[in-house]
């Protein structure tokens, strides 16, 4: 018998708190006792019913190492006897690391992403840039749900082939058992979208709403229902507008009911009541292998496009990527309508043959490992201090960089101030020279001004006129004398 100790920022409403849900119930069903540490969520009181223990700790987001809560956890450690640990999500590495580090008990390192986040934490949390390299060297097993996601780490992290292992997501079959199939003879009147409200859902819930229209053209009557919460609420009203759908939450009373085709739930823990009153399942992830699990016709509805019916021939595919549709090709209109209606002619054919091909492969109970018998973590400090020191002539060798950058913008600003200042001194010189100018054209213009005034007074004067009839007079007698002389002459 083994003492397991799951890890997870959370167990509020979540694809990896569901996972971590049935890791209980199979660990459980295996003799083994089972501690969830998390902070404290909808889904915590759930761990109790399948027969794990709960246990109340907030990993927060933060760039540091909390001493008091790394000796929390070394306590849980040692007074529950713990022989491994499940490490969920990133956020409890810097705590559950070292503790594990302390108590040399192996751990597995989870990848339940098929979107790399690390690069988040890299940039906004730098003790990261130390910490995942020792994290993923010295984990007992890299456990991911898709080989693409082991292809990405390996581009990082140099690791040794055997550390990685493949699991898909697995589900309790019993658990999600459908007592009450809803076949209603092939007809479709009751879609379902079951996803957080997220951004980096909104793409899948769209496609989702897309598809949606595609079916009711087909079935005029079909109804869709929306569970999740999420900051991307306003985003999907938006597009419900767009495409000019009447919704309504479902706690307030629609203007009109028979137009009103799509009801938002908002956040819901029982997602298997939802699921046993529809006809078909509209998502991505997670979700859509419940929806297979009770028995439900699910439609990818990809983060690319809509990627179509899930059947026996795509099943393998699908859920190679988690049933996100990374590696299936998206469809158009015209192939979704030829689904849906191969769909009308062989529900329970195409339901079958899905549900067993899961059954066989992505059973909880089967696809779980765990950690052999007196195993102990064997920590590769010499790799550790190497990686820490790489990481340190790395943040060396970066200060020089920005120290170098740094002075050169200095210069730059000195220089900028320069020209700024021999601009404005030069600008000085020619506003003093102009204004300079204009002193010695207003001189000038006064001085012209004072000539013309002179002038006017004297043409004006009593002496001018006198001057100007004797030179008339003169002019005159001039002309008389020469017109004489000129008679004289002839």
């Amino acid at each position: 018998m083994k003492n397991i100790l799951l890890c997870s920022n959370s167990m509020g409403i979540g694809g990896v708190e569901t996972v971590i849900l049935n890791q209980v119930t199979a660990f459980s069903n295996k003799g083994h006792n089972v501690f969830v540490v998390a902070k404290k969520g909808e889904y915590s009181s759930k761990v109790e019913e399948l027969g794990g223990k709960f246990i109340e700790l907030d990993f927060p987001e933060e760039n540091t190492i909390n001493v008091e809560r790394i000796n929390k956890i070394i306590n849980i450690i040692k007074e529950k006897k713990i022989t491994e640990i499940h490490i969920h999500k990133y956020q409890c590495i810097p705590t559950v690391l070292i503790a594990a580090f302390s108590t040399q008990i192996p751990y597995f390192a989870y990848e339940h992403s098929i979107i790399d986040s690390k690069e988040y934490y890299l940039w906004n949390y730098p003790i990261y840039k130390s910490l995942f390299p020792i994290y993923y060297k010295n984990a007992y097993r890299v456990i991911a749900i898709t080989p693409r996601v082991i292809e990405e780490i390996k581009k990082r992290y140099a690791l040794n082939e055997e550390k990685y292992k493949i699991i898909h997501n697995g589900i309790d079959f019993e658990g999600f058992k459908n007592d009450s199939l809803n076949n209603n003879n092939n007809n479709i009147t009751q879609a379902l979208i079951v996803s957080r409200l997220d951004k980096d859902k909104l793409s899948t819930i769209c496609n989702g709403i897309d598809a949606f229209i595609e079916i009711q053209k087909i079935y005029p009557n079909a109804k869709l229902n929306i569970v999740g919460g999420g900051n991307a609420e306003k985003e999907i009203i938006e597009y419900l507008n767009k495409k000019r759908i009447q919704y309504a939450y479902n706690d307030s009373k629609a203007i009109n009911e028979e137009s009103t085709t799509v009801r938002l739930f908002g956040k819901q823990v029982d997602i298997k009541s939802f699921l046993k009153k529809c006809d078909i399942f509209l998502g991505v992830d997670r979700c859509a292998l419940e929806a297979i699990a009770m028995k439900v016709p699910v439609i990818i509805t990809g983060y690319k496009g809509i990627n179509g019916l899930i059947t026996k021939e795509n099943m393998e595919l699908a859920m190679e990527e988690n049933f996100s549709g990374f590696n299936m090709q998206s469809i158009d209109e015209e192939i979704l309508k030829k689904q849906l209606i191969e769909l009308e002619n062989n529900r329970k054919k195409i339901i079958d043959e899905v549900y067993y091909i899961a059954k066989n492969n992505l059973d909880c109970y089967k696809n779980y490992i765990n950690i052999p018998e007196n195993e102990k973590l064997n920590i590769n400090w010499i790799s550790i201090f190497k990686i820490i020191e790489e990481n340190s002539n790395n943040i060396e060798e970066q200060s020089k960089q920005i120290k170098a950058q740094y002075e050169w913008i200095q210069k730059v600003e000195k220089e900028n101030k320069d020209l700024l200042k021999a601009n404005q001194e030069l600008t000085l010189n020619n506003q003093e020279i102009l204004e300079k100018k204009k002193k010695e054209l207003k001189t000038k213009d006064t001085e012209i001004d004072m000539k013309k005034q002179e002038i006017k007074e004297i043409y004006n004067s009593k002496r001018w006129r006198y001057v100007e009839k004797l030179t008339n007079l003169f002019h005159r007698n001039n002309n008389t004398k020469s017109k004489r002389g000129d008679m004289n002459d002839k």
